[in-house]
């Protein structure tokens, strides 16, 4: 199976050889076309030499090697032409572009062997090699390895014929040779590091594409993410707001709601389910993906499925296929009724929730079981458990970026710091006794405490609630409907006009 690291290194280096066999093409023409010609003009002067010192048909029969310098010249001149046809005329691919370079200065240095073989004068001998080796490791993207190609075959041929054909002994043929072999070292050595140099630039720009891809797609991401949330319900006798902070652009904390179907008497029922899966970022939030598919599918099969029973499938399900993977939730399951004023409730594992009066005290609702996915379903119990609800009332649920939240000297809100936050007066002046507003206290309070620093933990608040507000509505219309039955048992007399 391919890793993400090695499809990202074979995509890198797919991008490097295609960038390399780009440069190299250009940086080929270019050598060619003023390289090339500054050589063909000293041939051209080399050839003139020859031909006005002597005459052009006694070159064939006295001194055939100056005539063989001529054709191998035109040989040359054919070389470079054919190599500035082939990457002008056609898509060449990078190792043709390589070997094409190699090539040419090879070519270079098999001429002025040549040139020192024939003595002769003028020639530009294995200079012009040097000079084109040196150029070439500073305009192309050779590798150290393609750069000793043409250094170590020219050495080995100019020892050659030292030894065979010129007929030089051996320590000086070898002393020629290292010395040649030390001049151009310098051009090797600048090809390694402007090849290192590349590779780094290289890099760079593919991490920062791929960054930015990658931000890109998290966007996305994020967003298909987070509209798996529900929208704040602020209308009808059970309301609910939340507010989520994820540790980076997409998290493991989740909230699915379910608002049932009203009875005759327009009374509510809400299911509500918050997770916190174990982890963060991308793989946390593919799980919550998972989770998610898995509540839809059970509220499809069973809509009046009760908080302890779908408690139980999560953990089945996490246990079956994610505990194996070393991947856990938290979980809290409840569902409100308003016409029992009640609520069914079953925590696996996730910190107490909090029930805060219209008198602004609190009741603790504390987990029912275990983390989900820590045991087998035979083994699990949800708990269950029921608790009143009252007008006024407002339940608090959240996740444990909230308590695990640090400040600048490291030490942890806790519970207890949360029991701070929730049991602290609200002001007169805010509307409805601050119902619908904890969620958002809570994310302030938490950041504030954090001073500035960045979260380690996703956060999620929510507060589910009886607003008072619809309380005293239901009061005011009942009053209204009695004075209308009144007034309609004993009308007013109008008193006639005098």
């Amino acid at each position: 199976m391919t890793t993400t690291s090695s499809f990202e290194t074979t995509e890198f280096r797919r991008s490097f050889t295609q960038e390399t066999g780009e440069l190299l093409r250009r940086r080929l023409i270019w050598f060619i076309s003023v390289w090339g010609g500054i050589n063909l003009v000293i041939l051209a002067l080399s050839i003139t030499m020859l031909v006005t010192n002597s005459n052009f048909a006694d070159l064939f029969k006295e001194n055939w090697f100056k005539a063989f310098f001529i054709l191998t010249s035109f040989a040359w001149f054919g070389a470079y032409l054919a190599a500035l046809l082939l990457v002008l005329g056609r898509k060449v691919s990078s190792q043709t572009v390589v070997h094409l370079s190699l090539g040419l200065v090879i070519l270079d240095g098999a001429l002025g062997i040549g040139v020192r073989v024939m003595d002769i004068p003028g020639g530009f001998e294995l200079w012009s090699f040097v000079a084109a080796h040196f150029i070439a490791c500073c305009l192309f993207p050779w590798t150290v390895k393609q750069a000793l190609i043409p250094v170590l075959t020219i050495s080995l041929i100019s020892a050659f014929s030292h030894l065979v054909i010129e007929s030089s002994s051996f320590v000086p043929t070898l002393l020629l040779t290292l010395a040649l072999i030390l001049t151009m070292s310098p051009a090797v050595f600048i090809c390694g590091i402007k090849y290192s140099q590349r590779i780094q630039r290289s890099t760079n720009k593919f991490l920062n594409q791929r960054y930015g891809m990658l931000r890109q797609e998290l966007a996305y991401a994020r967003q298909v993410h987070e509209a798996l949330f529900p929208a704040p319900h602020a209308i009808g006798n059970i309301r609910y707001a939340y507010q989520y902070e994820p540790m980076r652009q997409i998290g493991g904390d989740y909230l699915y709601t379910k608002i049932h179907d009203t009875d005759s008497d327009g009374n509510e029922r809400l299911s509500v389910v918050i997770i916190d899966v174990t982890g963060h970022g991308i793989p946390a939030a593919l799980t919550v993906n998972r989770l998610h598919g898995e509540i839809d599918i059970c509220f499809a099969e069973n809509p009046d499925i009760t908080p302890g029973e779908l408690l139980a499938k999560l953990n089945k399900y996490v246990y079956l296929t994610l505990a194996k993977h070393s991947i856990y939730a938290t979980a809290v399951c409840l569902r409100v009724d308003h016409s029992r004023e009640k609520i069914e409730y079953a925590s696996g594992g996730h910190p107490p929730a909090f029930i805060r009066g219209v008198d602004g005290t609190l009741r603790d609702v504390d987990p029912t079981t275990f983390v989900l996915g820590a045991c087998s379903d035979n083994d699990f119990d949800s708990g269950q458990v029921e608790v009143e609800f009252m007008p006024g009332d407002s339940l608090i649920v959240y996740t444990d970026g909230a308590i695990e939240a640090r400040s600048i000297d490291g030490k942890m809100l806790h519970i207890d710091g949360l029991r701070r936050i929730l049991s602290s007066p609200v002001m007169p002046s805010v509307e409805n006794g601050g119902q619908g507003q904890w969620a958002d206290r809570i994310l302030n309070e938490v950041t504030a405490y954090r001073g500035g620093l960045p979260p380690e933990d996703d956060t999620l608040a929510i507060e589910i609630y009886r607003p008072i507000k619809a309380f005293d509505n239901q009061i005011e219309d009942s009053e209204s409907q009695a004075l209308n039955t009144e007034s309609d048992t004993n009308p007013v007399q109008t008193p006639e006009p005098v």
